[in-house]
């Protein structure tokens, strides 16, 4: 049966290849027919016309019949004209037309009836009185005749609409569905086992279509005829997914036919085989079409039809998602991520950012309808791209300025995505994470804010805004947790203005959420929608106060922290000094972006220096402990250091152990050299020895060293041996030895 199913297939093909051939004979063989059985006929017809209206059908003299040859001439003449014309003006817009017309069945049919009814014609003028066949006279001049004449306007009119490139669109579209359909059917999933010149043949005719529609694209400039090709590439791609689970898997097999199809001549062996294994050749094909499109649009500045590619592409995955397909819905991403390859590079090119702005609506369509059908993982994939993405787009906007509203766009869009995880019902944990990603939208990796104008960063920061507003959302639903991560975000400014200018900043910030209403002032892409518009007006002073109390606490720790940048600053002037003046590029950003951050916090001239105390000394050796050990501080050393230090002064708060620290760290770089370093440790023990208040709390101490050294985890020897000098120098009968990996020091008393 397979081998039967298989030959009935070949012939179906030879068919479809050799149409023109076929329906000659078709209609060849249904003519000869005809004029067989009116023959035998012709005496009851005879009959019926001399009763009925006393025509005598028999005698030729009695009628006329001279006339048929000259119309049958001219009904041919105006018929195949107008083809001739239509086709060869309908072909500078629609390329394939020729293709699809000699494949046609009722265009093929008609002309050839008209071409053998005028041989018929032609062959009873001279033949009929020798013949004897007056029947075949009156068929051919009161029957197909008319016939012919009648159809011939209803066919120029089906030709001029047949040619119309919408209609060509729609016929190969029609085709290649077709193929489809019948891939499904049981006859050629039995004959693909039995030949792979099925197989071949198949693959063959919808990429052959495909590629038809892929022409036409290219070679139209009328906009509503590219945007119905782009949709019926969507619609086909759509309905092949929706049907493959049903083909045989023998399809899917990499054929000649495949690997010598344009699309796939660059692949490797590799590439071949994980395409084969997924089975996604067609879909492939397809996406890799509809971003080369993609590339011609937008370089043609045709950007409400490149618009429709990514908007089409939501469709797909839309179709994917309703299939369970995991391996197309990861093809949908990276055709976005792609498409956003594309339009970046061409916005920075052109400094023309709409293809971006349009393409991050669509991809933010496709990651809603990811979190509508509770795909997480789906979800926080498209996140990080959007991160991905906005890292770069940020860190390249210095010399296109019009970029930096597209880092704009793309939040507004993870902000419509919150609200809508927020209303479906997502974990905390899940909505935490995806909020995280949101606001690291505007922090590329070893990038510094202070490069680019305060006024993008500033109050005038559009990023800020609509996370400022996303902060607003959630104090209105009640989830305060998720508006302090946003503040606590925000509160990161701090490091590059000073606390004047970040309060103007954000009250600036607020006050422009006050006033912005849903509508922009001027039509753009989208109409007037106003990307920075807070619905949840009411609770601008609530997310104030929650931003200046926690502004409050953060300064206390920036305070502190501008003492150990300062010691980082002084440890890479070291290496520097140490390398005859030279840092490489990362250490210079490095040694750039610290000291921004401690200008930012510098002491103003109205602060009184103090002079050195006991206290100090007793800051000295803990920061000695822990930063001339190993040239390292990590924030549990800090914390170490700030413990201890409230251990021996029990009225320290925090604005008092960062003047005290910062004088003391201002001392260490002073001093610069190692050997008045290490001086300066045995002077400020021995002070600390000869002081009252110390003097018995020695061995305290000692274990307050030891918990700094403790702290990160890595015990270094020379804090060992800073431990053991202190210890020598008190003259205590206690000793520390490093320990074993993985071991904490210890004293032994």
């Amino acid at each position: 049966m397979g081998k039967f199913y298989s030959t009935l297939i070949k012939l179906n093909s030879l068919q479809f290849k050799y149409r023109t051939i076929f329906s000659f004979f078709i209609v060849l063989v249904v003519m000869v027919g005809s004029d067989f059985l009116f023959h035998i006929y012709f005496p009851s017809v005879v009959t019926f016309f001399d009763n009925t209206v006393g025509i005598d059908l028999s005698d030729p003299t009695t009628i006329a019949l001279d006339f048929a040859p000259e119309i049958w001439g001219g009904v041919l003449a105006m018929v195949l004209g107008t083809l001739i014309i239509v086709i060869a003006i309908a072909a500078e817009s629609s390329p394939k037309l020729m293709d699809l017309f000699v494949k046609d069945w009722l265009s093929l049919g008609y002309v050839w009836f008209l071409i053998i009814a005028s041989l018929h014609a032609v062959l009873i003028m001279f033949y009929v009185e020798p013949l004897g066949r007056v029947s075949s006279s009156v068929l051919n001049t009161y029957v197909y005749l008319f016939i012919g004449s009648i159809f011939t306007l209803p066919y120029i009119f089906y030709i001029l609409l047949y040619s119309k490139t919408s209609n060509v669109v729609t016929t190969i579209s029609t085709i290649i569905q077709d193929f489809i359909t019948a891939m499904r059917k049981p006859m050629i999933f039995t004959s693909m086992n039995q030949s792979i010149e099925v197989v071949e043949e198949y693959q063959k005719e919808i990429m052959g279509s495909l590629d038809q529609l892929d022409d036409l694209l290219a070679f139209t400039e009328f906009k509503e005829t590219q945007t119905d090709i782009i949709r019926e590439i969507s619609l086909i791609i759509q309905y092949y997914i929706q049907n493959k689970s049903e083909f045989n898997n023998r399809f899917f097999d990499l054929t000649k036919t495949i690997r010598s199809n344009a699309t796939f001549r660059t692949y490797t062996d590799m590439q071949y085989e994980e395409m084969s294994e997924s089975k996604t050749f067609y879909e492939v094909k397809t996406f890799r079409l509809l971003g080369s499109s993609y590339i011609k649009m937008i370089t043609n500045d045709r950007y409400d039809i490149a618009s429709i590619i990514p908007a089409e592409m939501v469709d797909i995955g839309k179709t994917c998602i309703k299939n369970n397909d995991d391996v197309i819905m990861e093809q949908v991403n990276i055709r976005f991520n792609t498409l956003f390859r594309f339009a970046i590079k061409h916005a920075y090119k052109n400094n023309e950012p709409r293809n971006l702005y349009n393409l991050s609506f669509h991809y933010s369509n496709m990651i809603q309808e990811y979190i509508k059908a509770n795909r997480v993982d789906m979800a926080k994939y498209c996140y990080d791209k959007f991160k991905f993405y906005a890292n770069d787009i940020y860190k390249n906007a210095q010399m296109n300025p019009a970029l930096y509203f597209v880092v704009d766009t793309l939040t507004f869009e993870l902000r419509k995505c919150q609200v809508l995880i927020h209303e479906t019902g997502w974990s905390d944990e899940d909505q935490m994470d995806l909020l995280k990603l949101i606001l690291q939208l505007d922090k590329p990796p070893g990038y510094s804010k202070d490069e680019v104008d305060k006024g993008i960063l500033g109050g005038n920061n559009g990023t800020r805004r609509i996370q400022i507003g996303l902060a607003l959302f959630y104090l209105s639903v009640d989830k305060v947790s998720f508006a302090t991560a946003i503040a606590e975000d925000y509160l990161d400014d701090l490091a590059y203005f000073d606390e004047k200018t970040f309060k103007a900043n954000a009250n600036t910030q607020c006050f422009l959420l006050s006033i912005f209403g849903p509508h922009f002032w001027e039509d753009t892409d989208r109409g007037t929608l106003n990307i920075y518009f807070a619905p949840e007006k009411d609770q601008i002073d609530a997310f104030k106060e929650l931003l200046f109390s926690l502004m409050d606490k953060r300064l206390e720790a920036l305070e502190r922290d501008v003492s150990f940048l300062s010691l980082e600053v002084d440890k890479l002037m070291q290496k520097r000094k140490r390398q005859d003046g030279y840092l490489n590029d990362v250490d210079k950003e490095r040694v750039e972006e610290l000291q921004r951050k401690i200008a930012a916090r510098e002491k103003t001239e109205e602060e009184i220096e103090m002079d050195w105390t006991i206290n100090h000394d007793l800051l000295y050796t803990l920061l000695c402990i822990s930063f001339f050990a190993d040239q390292e501080i990590d924030e549990s050393e800090k914390d170490a250091i700030f413990e201890s230090y409230k251990t021996f002064i029990t009225d320290v708060d925090n604005d008092s152990f960062n003047r005290d620290f910062g004088i003391t760290t201002d001392k260490f770089i002073e001093l610069k050299s190692e050997e008045s370093r290490q001086k300066q440790f045995d002077d400020s023990l021995n002070s600390i020895m000869k002081d009252e208040h110390y003097n018995n709390k020695l061995i305290e101490l000692t274990k307050c060293y030891v918990n700094i050294a403790n702290a990160d985890d890595f015990i270094h020897e020379n804090e060992v041996v800073l431990i053991q000098r202190a210890i020598n120098i008190w003259a205590l009968d206690i000793k520390v030895e490093k320990p074993k990996s993985g071991e904490k020091l210890k004293v032994q008393e």
